[in-house]
Parts: C-alpha cells; structure tokens; sequence
C-alpha cells in the first residue's frame, strides 16, 4: 500500500499525518508552532522528517496553508493568513530542497479540509458543494463541476471569509472593513459579546454562560442570524448541492444551528431545503486533505 504525508497549518501548531490510500491516518505528529516565518517553514520540514521514519513507502507530500496560495507554483500570494510575512512565500522550494525525491503539493488549507470531505467525508456523494470552516476565522473551499475546486484567475477565489458583510463594518486583518469572518466566527461571537458588554472573553465562555448571561446568548444569537444571511448568499449565488460546515465552532452548533436555518428561511427570496451538513471531519480535515493532493495528482 501506498502512503502519503498531510500537513496541515494550524494557528497555534503545525499537524502531520501519514494518509494511507483509504484516507485513514496511521501516524501523527505535531509540534507547536508561532506565528514567525522562519520557524514555521522549518516547522513543517522537522515534522516531514519525523513522520518519514518507519514510512519508506511515501509516495508525495501535501501541505495545506493559509492564505491564498498559487497551486502551480506552491507559493503564498498577496494575503497570507496570519503567519507574520507568510506573503509571497515558496513554500514548496523550500520543502523541495529538503526532500528533493518526493512530489510535493501546496493548496489552501480550507481547500484541503474541503478534499477531505469530497474524498471520504460528507461530500462523497455531491456533485458540487460549499465547505465552511469555522475557527478564529471563516475558511471556504468551493467544489464545482464534479471534480474542481475554484481558485481563481489570480488564486483569490474561495476566500469566503472575506466577502463583504457589513460596509465600512469591523475592520479585518486583511485590511478591508466588513469581512464576513468578523461577524461569522469564533472572534465574531467574542466581538458581538463585547459590543454588549465591554468586556472580551473567550468564545468558549460565551456559550459557558449562555443559561446564564443574557448578553452572551444575545451573541450567540446574533451569530446565528447573521450566518443564516450569509446562507442565502452562498444559495443564490452559487445553488451547491450542499453546503457543508466544519471547524472548531462547529462543536457549539447545538446552540445555534437551529436558529442559524430559521435566518436562512426568513431571508432567503425562494425557500427550498437546502442541504446543510456537519462536516465528517472536523481536527483531521486538513491533514487528510493535504495528503490527498499528491494521491490524486492535486485533483486537477
């Protein structure tokens, strides 16, 4: 059997995985990681080189990353995420010159968590689908046509997260105002609790306090109704045969999930049940991702 190696880059630490042809994980491992160039290009090499052992029979390597990423090329474009100059960086020259005998391909991190889905998760069966991660911030991979993933004629496509919500809204790290992931997210949720209160806390908190806090369910409500809108968007501009959410926040959906389909009925212009999963895959998404790219030629 054949194996291949998925990276997954995290915000707190870099995760690794040896992937075998069924998409299971028979080797992990990770180390914490900062948000300093230099040390998590050589993160991702130490981690390479510690799941190589024991594993003679890897056959390519995946890397998901965030920002915008050049597929044919493996490098980061004009937005990096929130590594610190991660920018413009080849990222597959500098893995290449490590481990020059191996094919290695570089994708978008929520595209990866999207692969993951299509190839064993809950996209196996849809011919085209949205996925949504929901972390610190909001990630989106858009899969067409039965076997594409749009990136865009500059490699910007897919970038969910920062569609426009709210004119001239909350600033974003991207440099624009009003980004879909400063009201749809984990910090979205810590913002709307502390436009309430004044005071910021965590998002695991907020739902901690929810019985509670009536300030914290009025955030948590907010979320909902405004991931509703965000819903008739997707629908009307792209009509996937699903649309399916992952990420860490998923874990609370128990508290919002309910009200955030009720936003998507009062909103939408033409209601028709739209098919809104869990992801399969919520932790293992991207490493499983990562390691399907070289599996499948990067699913060109």
């Amino acid at each position: 059997m054949n194996y291949y190696i998925g990276i997954d880059l995290g915000g707190t630490k870099i995760s690794g995985g040896v992937v075998n042809e069924k998409g299971e994980i028979v080797k992990r491992y990770s180390i914490k990681t900062s948000k300093d160039k230099s040390e998590v290009l050589d993160g991702i090499n130490h981690v390479i080189s510690e799941l190589l052992n024991d594993f003679d029979e890897v056959s390519g390597i995946g890397i998901g990353s965030p920002g915008n990423i050049n597929t044919e090329l493996g490098k980061v474009t004009n937005i990096g995420g929130n590594i610190v100059d991660w920018a413009n960086t080849d990222i597959k020259s500098y893995v290449e010159n490590v481990f020059p005998n191996y094919d290695i391909y570089i994708e978008n991190d929520a595209n990866c968590a999207a692969l993951c889905e299509k190839w064993i998760g809950a996209a196996k069966d849809l011919d085209s689908f949205v996925l949504i991660t929901l972390g610190t911030g909001l990630g989106g991979g858009i899969y067409i046509d039965k076997s594409k993933l749009v990136h865009g004629h500059n490699y910007l496509g897919g970038e969910l997260g920062h569609v426009i919500f709210s004119p001239d809204g909350r600033q974003c790290m991207c440099g624009q105002k009003g980004c879909v992931e400063r009201y749809i997210s984990g910090t979205a949720i810590e913002l709307n609790y502390e436009e309430l209160t004044g005071n910021r806390i965590t998002g695991e908190e907020i739902i901690e306090r929810m019985s509670t806090d009536e300030n914290a369910k009025k955030a948590v409500k907010q979320f909902a109704y405004d991931f509703g809108i965000f819903l008739t968007s997707i629908k009307n501009m792209l009509d996937p045969a699903g649309v399916i959410i992952g990420g860490g926040v998923i874990n609370s959906a128990e508290y919002w999930w309910e009200e955030m389909l009720d936003s998507y009925e009062k909103h939408i212009n033409n209601y028709s049940d739209i098919n809104v999963i869990k992801a399969a895959y919520l932790n293992d998404a991207g490493i499983i991702g990562a390691a399907s790219l070289p599996l499948f030629k990067g699913w060109k």
